[in-house]
C-alpha cells in the first residue's frame, strides 16, 4: 500500500467495509473478540482521564480525528458534550457515522494533507491511533499544525503514540512511532505544551518501549499467539488480560507499549 493520500482512503476504506467492528480500528489479526477487550479496557483509561482532566463535558465542543468505527464518538456522545464532530479519511465511514450520529459534525479528509477544520472552534481534540500511520515527519507536523489552530485557546490535545525513549521506529510504510524526544519537538514546534503522559495499553499491545524491545516483543508475539489463530481464543485471551491491563493502566507512571499525550494550546502566547 502506497502512502499516498489517495491510496490511504482505499485502504481504509476497504478495511472498514469489510470489518466494522473494533478489529476495524484496533489490531486486525487479532480479531474481534480481543479487540472487543481492549477496547473495553480503552474505554476505562478514557472516562479515567476525563475525570482527571476534570473536564465539565457538557460546556466543551469536541473533534475526534481519526473517528472510524465512532468508539470515541459514542464515548463522548454519552458523556454528553456542548457538540460533537468528527473526521476520518474514510468516505464509508464518514458515510456511516452520518446516520448513526445525526447530530454530529463530520469531514472527510487527510488530516495529514489538508485540515478542513474551522479556526478554534474546538474545546478538546482526540486523536487516539492516528498520527502514528502518517510516516512522513512533515505530515506528521502539519496535522499538529491544523489540530492546535483548530483549538480555541486553552484547548486540550489528548493523542496517542509509543513515546520512545530511544530512537523512533518505523514499520514498513503505514506505521511510525516517534521517539519521545521527536515527538516532545514536533509539539513545542506546533504551539502545545505536552503536560503528561497516561499508559493506555500495557498488555494488550506490544511492549516496545522496553530495554530489549525486540526480544519482548518477540516473547509477546508467542504468548499472544493462540489469539491471531482463532477469534474464540482472543476473546479467552482478552477476558484473562482485562483485568490486569486495568490494575496497570492505573497504576504505572509509564507504559511499555502505547500512551496518550496530554497537551494543550497555551491561553496566550505570552
Amino acid at each position: 500500500m502506497s502512502v499516498g493520500g489517495e491510496s490511504r482512503r482505499a485502504y481504509w476504506d476497504t478495511r472498514l467495509r469489510d470489518h466494522w467492528g473494533p478489529e476495524g480500528v484496533g489490531s486486525l489479526p487479532y480479531g474481534r473478540r480481543f479487540n472487543r477487550w481492549r477496547y473495553r479496557a480503552r474505554e476505562r483509561v478514557f472516562r479515567r482521564l476525563v475525570r482527571r482532566l476534570a473536564l465539565a463535558p457538557e460546556r466543551i465542543d469536541v473533534v475526534d480525528i481519526g473517528c472510524g468505527t465512532g468508539f470515541y464518538l459514542d464515548l463522548w456522545r454519552g458523556l454528553g458534550v456542548h457538540s460533537l464532530s468528527g473526521l476520518d479519511i474514510s468516505e464509508f465511514a464518514i458515510g456511516r457515522l452520518a446516520a448513526e450520529y445525526p447530530e454530529a459534525t463530520l469531514y472527510r479528509a487527510d488530516i495529514g494533507l489538508a485540515s478542513p477544520l474551522p479556526d478554534e472552534a474546538f474545546d478538546l481534540v482526540t486523536a487516539f491511533d492516528v498520527l502514528v500511520h502518517l510516516v512522513d515527519d512533515e505530515a506528521y507536523r502539519r496535522a499538529l499544525g491544523s489540530l492546535h489552530r483548530a483549538l480555541r485557546p486553552g484547548g486540550w490535545l489528548l493523542y496517542s503514540d509509543s513515546f520512545f525513549h530511544g530512537p523512533s521506529r518505523r514499520h514498513e510504510h503505514y506505521w511510525k512511532g516517534r521517539s519521545l524526544d521527536e515527538a516532545a519537538a514536533a509539539l513545542r514546534e506546533c504551539g502545545f505544551e505536552l503536560l503528561e503522559r497516561v499508559p493506555m495499553s500495557v498488555l494488550m499491545a506490544a511492549p516496545t518501549d522496553t530495554r530489549h524491545p525486540d526480544r519482548n516483543e518477540r516473547i509477546w508475539n508467542a504468548l499472544t499467539w493462540p489469539a491471531r489463530r482463532s477469534d474464540r481464543a482472543g476473546g479467552i485471551a482478552g477476558a484473562v488480560l482485562y483485568p490486569f491491563e486495568l490494575l496497570l493502566t492505573s497504576t504505572l507512571r509509564e507504559s511499555p507499549a502505547i500512551e496518550i499525550a496530554v497537551c494543550r494550546r497555551p491561553e496566550s502566547c505570552g
